[in-house]
């Protein structure tokens, strides 16, 4: 089960100095998953049917032009050896990852932790929900906070995470 969290103490956010944080959502997720549809790993830009869909989070920016600091944290394994795993950032519907990265594992069966940040204009004050994908890039089972599709690992305490800040310009 995902833990989603709003740190929001209530004090007004208008004209706040530049660089203070406005607000943080987070999201928590120990639960195992998995797919099996693949990202090309090419000089192409990872799209939003490629892997598979494991964290969601949404925020209501309160200034369009405010900046949001998106910080992903993502346990996956794939259950072949030396297989690259890519995960992307998405948001909403749009098509292209706004940011993406990848790992390789090199022991059949060890989960790794694939981290990135991506800094972007809000863009909006409408709740606007950011998503993450992974997935192998040949054929492979790629598991989320765990190992061979369904083996949760460490009792749910092995967390993937999306942590949203806004931060006022």
């Amino acid at each position: 089960m995902a833990l989603t969290q709003v740190i929001n103490d209530g004090l007004a956010t208008s004209g706040l100095p530049a660089g203070s944080v406005v607000q943080v959502v987070h999201v928590q997720d120990g639960e195992v998953a998995s797919g099996t549809t693949t990202c090309s790993y090419d000089d192409t830009i990872m799209q939003n049917d490629e892997g598979t869909e494991f964290m969601t989070l949404a925020i209501t920016p309160t200034k369009a032009t405010n900046k949001l600091k998106i910080d992903v944290v993502a346990n996956l394994n794939n259950n072949t050896t030396n297989k690259i795993t890519i995960v992307g950032l998405f948001q909403d519907s749009t098509a292209n990852a706004l940011a993406a990265m990848n790992g390789s594992e090199s022991i059949n069966n060890s989960p790794i932790p694939i981290s990135f940040t991506h800094v972007m204009t809000a863009g909006t004050t409408s709740s606007t929900t950011f998503k993450v994908r992974a997935g192998p890039d040949t054929s492979a089972t790629c598991t989320f906070n765990g190992r061979d599709g369904t083996n949760r690992r460490l009792g749910g305490t092995y967390a993937s995470t999306i942590t949203i800040t806004e931060i006022a310009v």
